[in-house]
């Protein structure tokens, strides 16, 4: 549900494919969920806006 939602934002946004875009920020999601609660780290989020800015930003090339 969440990466069908990511899906459509990033569709609307212009990336050009949507799809991949959307797996990639929500494999982040994941990830930095899973390191936030395992490692208790709370830069975790900023190093995720980071990478999710880099992402997007390729994607809309």
């Amino acid at each position: 549900m969440v990466r069908a939602w990511v899906t459509e934002l990033a569709r609307r946004a212009g990336a050009a494919d949507p799809e991949l875009l959307a797996q990639q920020l929500t494999l982040l999601l994941d990830g930095g969920l899973v390191a936030g609660v395992l490692d208790g780290d709370p830069l975790i989020a900023d190093a995720a806006q980071r990478s999710a800015r880099t992402l997007v930003d390729a994607a809309l090339r």
